[in-house]
């Protein structure tokens, strides 16, 4: 159980290094409008929502004793977005995990995935050649507060740079 507590650790130290920015930008920094999210049951039928929305916004990880981690995967054939729960030190203080997709037509859609269930998915149906936002909210328990842990474009685009 310690072996399983300490790799946890370095998985979710590790999550929170890549997040992290490691690159400058010379270009000005725009902010994502902060968009307040509304308790929904599992499925939000979709709506139209602005260009902006594909703006990841900033993210946040609350004291290590209470992180968890997410696992966001984009079929590269079929466009298909899964995500789902890994677990976490703080799994037992979550009140739930809400999962937001921001469709690159505009759409919006909300799923809640199980916080008491280790590897529970929820599923999108991404554009096949497109770029979707997932951003994941976790609600904690009493005045924990809520994080949002996740926020990014999938698939990632790497810039390659030109060759003269």
């Amino acid at each position: 159980m310690r072996y399983v507590s300490l790799i946890l650790v370095f998985i979710a130290a590790g999550l929170v290094i890549c997040a992290g920015c490691t690159g400058t930008d010379s270009s000005p920094a725009t902010q994502a409008p902060t968009v307040q999210p509304t308790v929904t049951p599992t499925s939000a039928p979709a709506e139209p929502t602005k260009n902006s929305d594909l703006v990841p916004g900033p993210t946040q990880q609350p004291e290590s004793k209470y992180q968890v981690v997410v696992g966001v995967d984009k079929d590269t054939v079929y466009g298909t977005i899964t995500v789902g729960f890994r677990g976490g030190m703080g799994q037992n203080y979550v009140n739930n995990i809400q999962v937001d997709c921001y469709y690159a037509d505009g759409g919006h859609e909300t799923k809640e995935l199980s916080a008491d269930k280790v590897r529970d998915t929820v599923t999108f149906d991404g554009g096949q050649k497109t770029q979707d936002r997932i951003k994941v909210t976790v609600n904690y328990e009493g005045s924990v507060g809520s994080y949002v842990i996740y926020d990014s474009l999938v698939p990632k685009k790497e810039i390659i740079p030109m060759m003269k």
